[in-house]
């Protein structure tokens, strides 16, 4: 059945293709028909591709060849592969997919119908495009799903377009994804010319014949782009922005697409990361402190949906944690059982908040086990996952794995549990918070129904997983090809009681809302936690003043003045050369205002601007000897000149042309004509005989 791969992600492209590329009219519940069938196709198509993987033909990996690339000098083939890593993560990607997609349906159901069309249509491309991710076995595949991921991703957190919030937020998230993103395609770039194809087993296999000089670099680049698309320090700014999007988009970005694509790619390339140790202690580190950091800010959070954002960062840190020690199929376990109950507390969430009029914040929530106590019922199953509490939750399960993996990794593991268990207890407190609040009783219990089975069946689903999830992590780390780690009973029972005490601690901060506050106060004026105010002051603001140096037609304008001034005989202070812009001013005149003018007294607005920033000025430094040696070079081009002298001597030809279709050029040319006539009819009565 391994042949039927390729068609797995088809309905969810249709879907996307038919609903945003095609004008036809749509009802709107043919939209939502639409919309969730192309979402739910994918899981039954997988059906049986993974009942057979499960009977043993993807033991050893099969491949379903696509599209063949003959080069000349090598064949990119471009492939899908069925292994028990895609089989876990493909089985969860559809399965979230489709139940997220069904809640969709009721969640959305208000929307304009043009704006709905919209989100079904991304969504639906948002799920083709992580199944791609999951299903590449090649780099060609694995990137453009990436890309698509990214990019929807973007659609999504600013589907409110007119909320200016929103708008910023996709595009931070853009532009903060695409850094990482650039990264990692010079890793993959690096590893193929050094392996000399473009499959996944190819490189891999060709990793111990690579010079360990080199691997080190692309092993970094590759990784550092994976934890840019999971949120990991130091890429970890956008994903709590990334909540101004609607609920089923945080259910489904947090849990199976887009943070989960770092996972799955640093598990696919794990061989990679075993040959790069140093590396992957780098990764290790970062995913320990990112779960918490993560967990500690979690704590202090007043809005749910960040506060469940804060949360998602912390649980892929500790995803990070296994796969940085060399422990993938335990990763993999967590990913699972994360992506099950992360969804859960999204949409249950969304419930509450929607009885809660709207509002997100916890404090809102208050009263929602009276209100709506599914939902209630529901999110508090979902944050004893989360939490961990022992025997009785899957979480439990998989993050025992976890901490099991780090206490057995060596000199390093009793440190890095100490803390990982620290992260655990806080995961506890954050998550027992809004539960202790939600269930607290409250005047107003007034609430309209709402949801019906398309938010019954998703929340039912998933609640049964998180709980009796546990029992199948062992089997996941089997069958991804890892083992259970067995430790001493102390570090045991230490690991269970840590999320009794994160409940406990939970508890006494609900009673005690001063001393939370306290904490909060003192962590805004701590650096580490201002990570977006460094980023800003260091990068955002450089890069914002370069651009308005460059883009500025204002300080153009005032330069351009201050020349003319000094051909006219008047002296203008800090002005060295009569002839600033030169060849190619047009284009890059923003540029030699720098060049124009040196950082001395009375200078203008211009000079001011450029002269105070050393950075901006490397930068404009630096792009000017870039436009010097590479696109000034180009621009004598002739045939580009020929092309645009055909182009601008078109122009004029159909000015011509349009001139001729006026009335007064009409009845100049009827009178003329007449007058020719007339002369000739003359002509011929005075020559007749």
């Amino acid at each position: 059945m391994a042949h039927l791969l390729p068609f797995v992600p088809v309905p969810a492209l249709l879907g996307f293709v038919f609903l945003s590329l095609i004008p036809a009219p749509l009802s709107r519940a043919a939209v939502i028909a639409l919309g969730v069938g192309a979402a739910v196709l994918p899981a039954i198509l997988f059906f049986p591709v993974a009942l057979s993987c499960i009977e043993g033909v993807c033991v050893a990996g099969a491949t379903v060849p696509i599209l063949s690339i003959d080069t000349g000098v090598f064949v990119a083939q471009i492939a899908m592969s069925m292994d028990p890593l895609s089989m876990v993560t493909g089985g969860t990607v559809v399965l979230v997919g489709a139940l997220v997609l069904i809640y969709s349906g009721a969640y959305m159901a208000s929307e304009p119908l043009q704006d709905l069309r919209r989100f079904f249509a991304v969504m639906n491309l948002f799920l083709a495009g992580m199944l791609a991710v999951v299903f590449a076995a090649d780099v060609i595949l694995l990137f453009l799903g990436w890309e698509t991921i990214g990019l929807c991703s973007f659609m999504l957190i600013a589907f409110y377009d007119r909320l200016p919030k929103a708008v910023a937020a996709g595009r931070k998230a853009l532009i903060t994804t695409r850094v990482a993103d650039s990264l990692l395609l010079a890793g993959l770039m690096m590893l193929f010319l050094n392996a000399g194809t473009t499959r996944l087993d190819g490189m891999l296999a060709a990793v111990p014949s690579i010079d360990p000089w080199r691997l080190a670099p692309i092993a970094g680049l590759i990784a550092l782009g994976a934890l840019g698309k999971s949120a990991q320090i130091p890429f970890h700014t956008w994903l709590p922005s990334a909540m101004a999007g609607p609920t089923p988009v945080s259910a489904l970005l947090h849990s199976a697409t887009m943070v989960a694509a770092g996972v799955i790619l640093l598990a696919r390339l794990a061989p990679l990361f075993a040959a790069a140790p140093e590396i992957s202690a780098m990764v290790a580190m970062l995913g320990i402190l990112t779960a918490a950091l993560g967990a500690l800010v979690a704590l202090i959070q007043t809005d749910v949906k960040k506060l469940l954002a804060f949360s998602t960062m912390s649980q892929i840190g500790f995803m990070v944690l296994a796969l940085g020690l060399g422990a993938p199929a335990v990763a993999l376990s967590h990913f699972a059982i994360h992506a099950a109950f992360k969804s859960l507390l999204f949409l249950s969430a969304g419930v509450m908040s929607h009885a809660a009029g709207g509002s997100t914040a916890i404090e809102a929530l208050r009263g929602s086990r009276y209100r709506q106590p599914m939902a209630f019922w529901s999110f508090a199953i979902g944050a004893a996952s989360l939490a961990g509490l022992p025997v009785i939750t899957a979480g439990w399960y998989s993050k025992e794995a976890v901490l099991a993996a780090v206490w057995s990794s060596g000199p390093w593991g009793v440190p890095l549990w100490l803390l990982a268990a620290t992260a655990a207890v806080l995961t506890g407190a954050y998550a027992f918070r809004v539960v202790f609040v939600a269930a607290s009783q409250t005047a107003d219990l007034a609430a309209p129904p709402w949801g019906g089975l398309a938010v019954v069946v998703p929340l039912s689903v998933l609640t049964f997983v998180a709980v009796v999830g546990g029992m199948s992590v062992g089997a996941l780390i089997s069958f991804t090809g890892g083992a259970p780690e067995h430790i001493p009973l102390v570090p045991a029972l230490l690991g269970a009681a840590a999320p009794i005490l994160g409940v406990v601690l939970a508890r006494w901060l609900v009673r005690h809302p001063q001393e939370l506050e306290r904490l909060a106060t003192r962590m805004r004026h701590i650096r580490i936690f201002r990570v977006d105010v460094l980023y800003y002051y260091y990068f955002v603001r450089r890069f914002r003043r370069v651009a308005t140096v460059l883009g500025n037609a204002e300080g153009t304008e005032a330069v351009a003045d201050a020349v003319a001034l000094r051909r006219e005989g008047v002296d203008v202070p800090g002005l060295v050369t009569d002839d600033p812009l030169g060849r190619g001013a047009s284009q890059v005149r923003g540029i030699r205002t720098d060049l124009i003018t040196r950082a001395t007294d009375g200078q203008t607005p211009v000079v001011r601007m450029v002269a105070g920033d050393p950075v901006g000025r490397l930068l404009i430094v630096v792009a000017r000897l870039f436009v010097g040696f590479f696109v000034a070079r180009f621009n004598p081009d002739r045939i580009d000149r020929a092309w645009m002298g055909l182009a601008s001597g078109a122009g004029h030809a159909w000015a011509l042309v349009r001139l001729t279709q006026t009335g007064r050029v009409r009845d100049h040319s009827l009178w003329i004509a007449l007058g020719c006539a007339g002369l000739l009819l003359f002509a011929w009565g005075t020559s007749w005989r």
